[in-house]
């Protein structure tokens, strides 16, 4: 949700709090009234607790559970708990004809308030049934009766559902008028800035490239100043629809400055960037000639600003007449950005204690440091041990959380996974090296692993490195199915393997660095 609609529903939910302890103190005074009448100390009681809810309420993280998936969920028990009470409540009081029916009104009204058209519709659905809920505890109630109060209640929900969807578009027509440039319809800097951060959130999620253009209209303040105003909006609209027509419906254009525009570009890398900004130029050059700038993710930057960045430059060199930069290649604080962005992203999924992804690059340099490796080669280990899990990133949570083994079909998708990172990772140019051992990470040195059952020294010594990284922090750390081990443990399990599973001359290294440095874990 955005910080708009959380503050909203954050309200809501204050007034309907205030509104449970109103009727609670009307219900109350009624049963002041009538306290000769059956049940009273018992509905008291009900009423009460329905009040000590509500003020319960007010101490829940409220902002974590209507930023979170189980927001409707909640919100929906907490007016089923609200409509059982007063069910329960007019059921002991005498039934339909008790006064206390008429709260089933309320939670309709409050729903109307702040509940998406669906969650509505719940709503009135419990609420009839609270009703019919009474009628059958009472028994014998007259049919007419019930028609009526059933039908007062399912048009009092429709009202309710017609407020609460009229609520809906008038948010999301907000939503859109506040993104949208209102001269040219397309996104304005603060819609494009949300979408960009979106389209890079889900490029470090998945591994896949993407592209930015920045255009900037050449000579656009002489034909403001030369054929008016009016003149200059109508270049401005035919500019957006001139670049809607080139690019894809996927893609998206936004006005960033008075005659500044951009594209992002999903799933596309720097050659697809530039053959789509050598589209914009040949199309716009009819009537609003351009500088123009690309960038794609990861190569030219990880980040919003640095993509900027790039793209301004090229821009501005195209602008003042001089040849464009050659792209510039990843330099290795873009690489461990990336790659910590997409291992975070695993880690976080495999619902880990800890990063992973850096243990295992931590103690993949531990080996490669008394292998005698220099700085440049221990840098890339470390890059191949942050990345060394980034296939997992296409694996169903089904499989990479399940607490018991895998069957035979799952374990064949398991397999697949180095050939998944490896193709990823070699996406990025200048990283081919590290893909390769991110493939072989998971070969034995007895033929017995996969994908390519290599064996010996087929296995590049840098996978071979990570595998015993990997295992021994494996097994130090808990997993959902199965608890962590000691390090004396561990080394011992590495120890038993050697030889098989393990390179023996990494275990043992492995084994002389956490000793002589003292450390058991990388935390």
């Amino acid at each position: 949700m955005d910080p708009t609609s959380v503050r909203f529903r954050l309200r809501s939910i204050v007034i309907g709090s205030w509104l449970t302890i109103g009727t609670v103190a009307v219900f109350v005074a009624y049963f002041a009234a009538t306290w000769d009448r059956p049940h009273r100390p018992l509905l008291l009681v009900i009423a009460l607790a329905a009040s000590a809810f509500s003020v319960v309420m007010r101490w829940v993280p409220l902002e974590r559970v209507v930023r979170s998936r189980i927001r409707e969920p909640f919100f929906l028990s907490w007016s089923a708990l609200m409509i059982g009470l007063i069910a329960l409540g007019a059921s002991l009081d005498g039934g339909v004809l008790s006064p206390l029916t008429a709260g089933l009104f309320l939670p309709l009204a409050f729903g109307s308030l702040s509940y998406p058209l669906k969650s509505m519709i719940v709503i009135g659905a419990m609420v009839e049934a609270g009703f019919f809920v009474i009628v059958a505890a009472e028994g014998g109630v007259d049919g007419p009766y019930v028609l009526f109060y059933a039908g007062c209640l399912a048009m009092a929900t429709w009202m309710c559902a017609w407020q609460s969807l009229s609520h809906d578009r008038q948010h999301q027509e907000l939503e859109r008028v506040s993104r949208a440039d209102p001269l040219t319809g397309c996104l304005n800097r603060r819609g494009f800035e949300e979408r960009l951060n979106a389209d890079l959130a889900r490029a470090a999620r998945t591994g896949r490239p993407l592209g930015l253009i920045l255009l900037d209209l050449d000579g656009f303040k002489q034909i403001n100043d030369t054929r008016g105003h009016g003149a200059g909006d109508a270049l401005l609209r035919w500019t957006v629809a001139a670049i809607d027509r080139t690019v894809r419906p996927m893609d998206a254009v936004g006005r960033i400055g008075g005659d500044e525009f951009a594209v992002v570009l999903p799933d596309a890398g720097r050659p697809e960037a530039e053959e789509v900004a050598e589209r914009l130029r040949e199309t716009l050059a009819e009537a609003a000639p351009a500088s123009i700038g690309a960038a794609a993710f990861p190569a030219d930057g990880t980040g919003a600003e640095e993509l900027h960045q790039h793209a301004d430059a090229e821009l501005y060199a195209a602008k003042r007449g001089r040849e464009e930069p050659e792209p510039a290649s990843p330099g290795p604080r873009q690489e461990l950005s990336w790659a910590a962005a997409m291992a975070r992203a695993v880690d976080l999924r495999l619902a880990a204690r800890h990063d992973h992804s850096r243990a295992v690059a931590e103690y993949a340099v531990l080996i490669g440091q008394r292998l005698g490796w220099d700085d440049e080669a221990l840098g890339r280990l470390r890059l191949a041990g942050i990345l060394h899990d980034v296939g997992k990133s296409a694996l169903p949570d089904a499989i990479l959380r399940k607490p018991g083994p895998l069957d035979e079909e799952e374990w064949t998708v398991v397999r697949s996974l180095p050939v998944v990172g490896a193709d990823m990772v070699a996406r990025i140019e200048g990283l081919e090296s590290v893909a390769a051992w991110i493939r072989a990470g998971h070969e034995h040195v007895d033929g017995s692993g996969y994908p390519d059952g290599l064996r010996g020294e087929e296995i590049p010594l840098p996978a071979r490195v990570l595998l015993v990284a990997d295992a021994y922090d494996a097994m130090t750390s808990e997993r959902v199915y199965r608890p962590a081990i000691g390090h004396a443990e561990a080394v011992a399990e590495l120890r038993a393997h050697a030889g098989t599973q393990f390179d023996a001359e990494c275990v043992e290294h492995l084994a002389a660095a956490l000793s002589c440095k003292n450390v058991r874990a990388v935390r």
